[in-house]
């Protein structure tokens, strides 16, 4: 074999390894070649986006009432149990009404007699008025039988309400559900005096079906809720959307509408008291809770937002990020605003549609060629050793 078939062998099976390789591969391979690192990207695009301030809050009752006596008697019977829901109108405590019986029972004969009453003077007046006629009743005879049958309807009209009154005593002496709602322990046993002037309580009942969440916030933030509802809300007209966090994870979070705030302000804090209406069918919120709660603050509706990780800050700590055009990646000076789940807003410097290096910058000091996988598929690290073999073939 000649000394020219030895020089063209070698390059005869460098032509066959490239050939054996992909296309991708192929285009992969000159990059690496030359020492251009791996970088994972992502491209921008605008959101909306709502900046939230997490606040703490207390949970009050949607409504709350105490059973009270409107009528002194002994309890001789509870009628509930305790920790249980009751209707408004559901009978809680029996009173001894034996006395509130007997009143009714005078008021009903008092009546009896003055309706009697009442018909002997309505016949006498129509006699009268037949006299009359005739003209042989005197002026004063007529006019006596006329006042006497105007006092037994008086009188009448007096023992209906003395009867309603004491029907109404007897009724109190069943103290009743002032509203719907869990009621809670009775304060009063069998046996115990309940009085209509006693400033104690017989029980407390609650509805929490629904419940108030009061949240204390700076002064300087109300004016920006109001700007909120002016506009509509940013999830249902005329409401502003409030989160309240009652565990982890977003099942959690229950949604809120705010009711009022305050027109006053704390002198001590400078906070005003936003109050806000959440569901509470599953009563997981109860009476007196401490609950973090989440209230808009500022609103982007057209925000171009970046990873934290994807910015790098030099000695002076002048905040850019790496944008990728082609195969090369150009640091660019950005302005920041606000840091939100992760992602801080670019206010300038960025637009959407740009694509930016977000892992594997560590490995960039200037403007130069880097081999790209998209942002979230694996790992920087994970896909170098993968990506070595192709420039072996």
């Amino acid at each position: 074999m000649s000394s020219s078939t030895f020089r063209i062998l070698p390059a005869l099976m460098i032509v066959a390894a490239l050939a054996a390789c992909s296309p991708a591969q192929q285009e992969a391979a000159a990059p690496e070649a030359a020492g251009a690192p791996l970088v994972s990207v992502a491209t921008l695009q605008a959101n909306s986006i709502t900046v939230w301030d997490e606040l703490p809050a207390r949970v009050s009752a949607f409504r709350t009432a105490e059973v009270r006596a409107q009528v002194s008697g002994l309890i001789v019977k509870r009628l509930f149990e305790e920790g249980t829901e009751v209707k408004k109108g559901q009978a809680l405590f029996a009173l001894d009404a034996t006395s509130y019986a007997a009143d009714v029972a005078s008021a009903e004969a008092t009546l009896q007699k003055a309706r009697a009453v009442f018909e002997q003077t309505t016949a006498e007046l129509e006699r009268a008025d037949a006299l009359k006629v005739s003209n042989n009743i005197s002026d004063q005879a007529y006019d006596l039988a006329n006042s006497q049958r105007a006092q037994g309807a008086a009188d009448v009209a007096q023992a209906e309400a003395a009867l309603k009154k004491a029907n109404l005593s007897l009724d109190l002496a069943t103290i009743k559900a002032p509203i719907d709602g869990q009621i809670g322990a009775a304060a009063v046993g069998e046996g115990m005096l309940a009085e209509a002037t006693s400033s104690t309580s017989l029980a407390t009942i609650q509805q929490i079906d629904s419940v108030h969440i009061d949240i204390r916030q700076p002064a300087s933030r109300l004016e920006h809720l109001r700007s909120l509802a002016r506009r509509g809300g940013l999830k249902e007209a005329g409401t502003i959307p409030i989160e309240i966090l009652a565990g982890e994870g977003d099942d959690g979070v229950i949604s809120a509408k705010a009711l009022f705030s305050d027109i006053s302000v704390d002198e001590g804090t400078g906070n005003v008291r936003l109050r806000t209406e959440a569901d509470n069918a599953d009563r997981r919120l109860l009476p007196g809770m401490y609950v973090r709660a989440r209230v808009p603050r500022g609103t982007y509706p057209d925000a171009i937002s970046v990873p934290q990780q994807a910015v790098v800050r030099d000695t002076l700590g002048v905040p850019s990020v790496f944008v990728v055009a082609g195969e090369k990646a150009t640091p660019t000076e950005v302005t920041l605003g606000e840091l939100v789940e992760g992602r801080y807003i670019v206010t300038s410097g960025l637009k959407a549609g740009d694509s930016i290096v977000v892992e594997g910058q560590d490995k960039l000091s200037a403007a130069g060629p880097v081999r790209t996988i998209p942002f979230g598929t694996q790992p920087v690290a994970a896909a170098t050793p993968a990506a070595e073999p192709a420039a072996t073939h």
